[in-house]
């Protein structure tokens, strides 16, 4: 009975994301319609929030700064890239004008400081027309943006101006891969790319059995680059040749990318599934489902429910850390941390909204994200999974 709602079930949630997707370049609207971008760096975690990209201080409990364009009806849900206290982002577009029907999709290189709004070093409008969902990705002084109009851009990431472009058959939904001059890039059109960094050309491709929202995760050390794909399916190539080496089989789409720790490759399905297979050859190690709520509602009660895992997995300390659509009746989340070399659930906490992003570790705490009125922001304490603190922005 399960698996006969496999398909409808990750149908329903691609159309989903789609719908909210087209939406947002539709109207004008206060609250994001999709879910958040979350990175961080120190103790300072930067959301991309619907209007809004913020720095938030999650020891001091602190705004830093917020930053809104002056068409309030943008939407930025992109990962926010920082790096030597620079912050670039992209959004998702706006009309030009009530006759047009010209998209204007922006680019955005931002410098903190230290008063309560970073400063504009640049911003450019002509390397998308259409949305920025992918997390850009510095690497020196330039900065690789992929888009949803089928091409990756390489700009200067001080002035904003575009050095090369490189382009694919489909969206690109994930952040690009760096490794030693090499960047690998992912696309809904079924491929895996390997990029020069510095001039944008092909060294190879190759084509999976399913899309590929995925950012690729490279493993130096068994010369092996991973990719989940929308085939069900886990797959390892080699990292100069692209010839795939072995896969694992999961049960559903992998939405996410798999996370990587000591020899050990973990990663999750829409079927709420987690799994840990071996890095160098791919031998599974365990797998458990996450199907079970310990507390819904309110009420303290185990519950089945049949959430997608859409967020990568994260590995600190021996503890897995797993943020799960949850209850999709209630739309409450779920965070589970399982015990890395087993599988073994070490606590779970149900949360204000469903999870879609891959959570951040800041200390001792465990930060995710959601799209809800009542926090948009909420750390664990990763021990026990007990909670710290909420965070809503005020936007004005």
């Amino acid at each position: 009975m399960f698996a006969t709602k496999r398909p409808s079930r990750r149908s329903t949630l691609l159309f989903i994301f789609l719908l909210s997707w087209f939406l947002t370049g539709c109207a004008v609207q206060a609250n994001s319609e999709n879910w958040p971008g979350l990175s961080v760096q120190g103790s300072i975690v930067y959301v991309a929030h619907g209007p809004a990209v913020i720095a938030y201080d999650a020891v001091a409990q602190t705004q830093r700064w917020i930053f809104r364009p002056e068409n309030r009806a943008l939407q930025m849900n992109a990962t926010p890239s920082v790096q030597d206290g620079r912050v670039i982002f992209g959004d998702y577009g706006a009309s030009s004008g009530m006759f047009s029907p010209t998209i204007i999709v922006t680019a955005y290189g931002l410098q903190e400081n230290d008063s309560p709004t970073p400063t504009t070093l640049w911003t450019n409008s002509t390397i998308a027309t259409d949305k920025i969902i992918a997390g850009p990705l510095q690497v020196g002084d330039t900065v690789y943006i992929g888009t949803a109009d089928n091409h990756l851009s390489a700009l200067d990431a001080t002035t904003g101006v575009e050095q090369w472009r490189f382009a694919t058959d489909g969206p690109v939904w994930a952040t690009p891969t760096y490794y030693e001059g090499t960047l690998y890039l992912t696309s809904l059109d079924k491929h895996v790319y390997a990029i020069n960094a510095n001039t944008g050309d092909e060294l190879w491709q190759a084509e999976l059995g399913g899309a590929i929202s995925a950012q690729a995760i490279v493993n130096p050390a068994e010369k092996l680059v991973y990719v989940g794909a929308y085939d069900n399916t886990l797959h390892a190539l080699n990292m100069d040749t692209g010839i795939e080496e072995w896969q694992a089989v999961a049960t559903n789409w992998i939405w996410s990318a798999p996370a990587l720790a000591d020899d050990t490759l973990y990663f999750a399905d829409s079927s709420a599934q987690v799994f840990a297979v071996d890095a160098a050859s791919g031998e599974k190690l365990w797998q458990v489902s996450i199907d079970q709520m310990n507390e819904s509602g309110g009420i303290a009660s185990r519950i089945e429910i049949d959430g997608a895992i859409q967020a990568s997995p994260v590995v600190a300390d021996g503890i897995v850390y797993i943020a799960a659509e949850g209850n999709e009746n209630t739309e409450e989340g779920l965070l589970v941390a399982l015990d890395a070399e087993t599988g073994v659930e070490i606590w779970q906490r149900t949360t204000r909204a469903s999870l879609f992003t891959t959570p951040v570790i800041v200390d001792d705490m465990i930060v995710v994200a959601m799209n809800s009125e009542l926090a948009v922001l909420a750390a664990y304490d990763r021990a026990s999974g007990d909670p710290k603190w909420t965070y809503v922005p005020i936007l004005d």
